[in-house]
């Protein structure tokens, strides 16, 4: 019996410890110090604190809190972000010059859209964490809403180039029905009266 309990005691703190150490590993690496220990993030980092999202909640986002999953239920979604995204990406890392933003630049468009493609994987999860029951302004924008209903569009299907700087935006869907980037077709701006009406 003392044996039993005594495997059973050296088990459970065995697993208590490794659950600590998966935890408290999840929180350190999703610190945006050690995102920006890696050369290439300090470049995003400075376009975040110049753009519309820092500071616009009371808070300032670290990267963290757009480009990893929060909470416990989506833990197993950041544990796969660190692990099966982070790896390339950490192995390019060290295989690419990034010693200047013109560098970095270079390969900004692809890093711009497996962003995007994540996001759109996600469903959003992260922007609706912050921004909850957003209501659409104006017909415009109601009617781009209502495509999350009917053609399965998310918050970055439309709401690219926010925070960093700006590289042809994509159209998620075609890029996922295709399997490759697909740019999206620039339509030209139109007057919209119904949002002005709605104004007045």
């Amino acid at each position: 019996m003392s044996g039993k309990a005594g495997t059973f005691i050296v088990g459970a703190v065995v697993g208590i410890l490794l659950i600590a150490v998966v935890f408290g590993g999840e929180a350190a690496v999703s610190r945006t110090e050690f995102c920006i220990s890696c050369h290439s993030e300090i470049y995003p980092y400075e376009e975040l604190k110049k753009s519309s999202h820092w500071g616009a909640l009371g808070a300032d986002p670290g990267c963290k809190d757009c480009h990893v999953p929060q909470g416990f239920w989506n833990f197993h979604k950041a544990i796969y972000t660190h692990v099966v995204d982070g790896g390339p990406f950490l192995i390019k890392e060290f295989t690419t010059d990034y010693s200047t933003v013109e560098k970095f630049n270079e390969h900004r468009p692809e890093a711009a859209f497996r962003a995007r493609m994540k996001l759109k994987e996600w469903d959003s999860l992260t922007c609706r964490a912050c921004h909850k029951n957003v209501k659409a302004p104006g017909a415009s924008a109601k009617a781009a809403h209502a495509k999350m209903q009917t053609e399965g569009a998310t918050c970055i299907d439309c709401h690219q180039n926010l925070v960093h700087k700006k590289v042809p935006e994509h159209d998620l869907n075609a890029s996922l029905a295709q399997g490759q980037p697909v740019l999206r077709v620039e339509k030209k701006k139109k007057d919209d009266d119904e949002d002005e009406d709605e104004k007045d």
